[in-house]
């Protein structure tokens, strides 16, 4: 309860930020990040369409990815950090505008709300100007958090005979094994849409170029000061969230908390 309670807080921090910026729904949080992902440095209409179509379908080459979005096109809601990772791997790996995801993310979403929606969209494609940037590695999240591949296979059943140690890229397995596991890359399952040290290389380059400009100007510190929240007060939240389902559950100040520690820190 006392973790639900917190989330309460984190919800409502959000949606304040929604009616303090409204427009935050279709434009840049910092305009300083206006030109990251269109004019010189976007992709052509046609690459555009391509990886935002194999991104929806779950098409894209990456198991985990694939994985999710499929998921989330049948039960319509997944949990937090694997949202984090498809929009993540759609902003930075694709490079796609987090406004071309956020109508189909939108769309899906059984517990679609715009004051989160918007701006956990702007602060994982690395457009508000005091957020850390994200970039998950699909591979990785694979064995991390299926090393077995019971989600994988249950979503992707292309994959259902590839073995476990390959699912994390299963692009690299040798043509027999492919073919031994009825799954041959390029045919039965897409190769990998882009190559993953590229594109981490090249949005990584970018975004380095845009922070340096945006994190030392005024509209930054603005932002800050607006919007941000110190890791202080949202340490006190949790606290105060763990406070409360100790009265309730009549624990006193000096009782364990469910974590183990002491309730009272002083």
């Amino acid at each position: 309860l006392a973790a639900f309670v917190s989330r309460l807080r984190w919800r409502s921090h959000f949606m304040q930020k929604m009616a303090d910026l409204p427009q935050q729904e279709s434009v840049n949080v910092c305009r300083l990040f206006d030109g990251l992902r269109d004019g010189p440095n976007g992709l052509s209409e046609e690459e555009t369409k391509k990886r935002l179509t194999a991104w929806v379908e779950g098409k894209t080459g990456y198991p985990m990815v694939d994985a999710v979005m499929r998921a989330l096109r049948k039960h319509r809601w997944i949990n937090f950090r694997m949202r984090a990772m498809v929009v993540s791997f759609a902003c930075h790996h694709l490079w796609l505008d987090w406004r071309l995801i956020a109508v189909p993310l939108a769309r899906i979403f059984l517990d679609y709300e715009p004051g989160i929606h918007y701006p956990q969209l702007q602060m994982q494609a690395g457009t508000t100007g005091i957020n850390a940037n994200r970039i998950y590695s699909p591979s990785k999240q694979v064995t991390d958090h299926d090393k077995e591949g019971v989600f994988i296979r249950k979503f992707v059943p292309e994959l259902s005979r590839v073995p476990s140690r390959h699912l994390a890229n299963p692009e690299k397995m040798p043509k027999a094994l492919q073919q031994q596991a009825g799954t041959v890359m390029g045919s039965d399952y897409p190769l990998p849409i882009v190559v993953h040290e590229e594109a981490m290389k090249s949005a990584r380059s970018l975004l380095s170029a845009f922070n340096k400009k945006a994190r030392a100007s005024p509209e930054a510190s603005e932002i800050l000061r607006k919007h941000g929240i110190s890791a202080n007060t949202a340490a006190r939240w949790d606290l105060q969230a763990e406070e409360e389902e100790d009265k309730r559950r009549g624990r006193g100040p000096d009782s364990p908390s469910p974590r183990g520690a002491p309730q009272n820190p002083k």
